[in-house]
């Protein structure tokens, strides 16, 4: 028990909330051979939710946080990473389907646009507007972020990589994680910070 704690410790936080979108709000998941239909009610309540105060009502919710260590017996329920955690798993309620892409690179340009963005073709045309994408890069961690999030999922039809998803609402604050959301959204991939290993699918995890 105490060597498959460490292990999960271990884990990327990013791997370690996909588990948990795999367990309680995935549509559906086929885990060997059993196949499991999740609780519909828990991702419909999660998505209810206005606040992060409302999110520490659901149990799922605060499991998310006890899986990402943003509660422990000695935490303070202040502390700004349990109301992070919180957000996310309000984030993830939304999300339909784990897929390869992350998020800016799903919403983004397909190919780097140049130096005239106008002359390039449709199908390479982002799927976000560069004025709501500079608005994403400009929002503060709290509401405005997991509303910011919630929206950008469901613009992408609630398909994107779950952990990198995850991490990148995990670390909002950090200068790295937005300059790596610009130089994906502009497919500029040759110049981004390399990012952690994101799983598709829980096999790879």
């Amino acid at each position: 028990m105490i060597q498959q704690e460490e292990r999960q410790r271990n884990k990327p936080p990013g791997v370690r909330a996909y588990e948990w979108w795999l367990d309680n709000c995935a549509p559906s998941t086929e885990r060997g051979n059993s196949f499991t239909k999740h609780d519909p009610a828990i991702r419909a309540r999660l998505r209810r939710c206005r606040s992060n105060t409302d999110a520490a009502t659901i149990p799922a919710a605060v499991s998310l946080a006890v899986r990402l260590q943003a509660l422990r017996k000695d935490s303070d329920p202040a502390d700004p990473r349990l109301d992070t955690v919180l957000g996310l798993a309000r984030v993830l309620a939304f999300v339909t389907e784990n897929t390869p892409k992350g998020p800016m690179r799903a919403a983004g340009w397909q190919q780097f646009p140049g130096e005239n963005p106008n002359s390039q073709p449709a199908e390479n045309q982002p799927r976000l507007a560069e004025a709501r994408f500079r608005r994403l890069l400009s929002m503060k961690p709290g509401n405005e972020q997991v509303m910011g999030f919630i929206r950008l999922v469901t613009l992408l039809d609630g398909s994107v990589n779950v952990a990198q998803l995850s991490r990148d609402f995990l670390q909002w604050g950090r200068d790295e994680t937005r300059r790596r959301w610009a130089f994906d959204y502009y497919a500029a991939a040759i110049a981004a910070p390399s990012p952690d290993d994101i799983p598709l699918s829980e096999d790879n995890a």
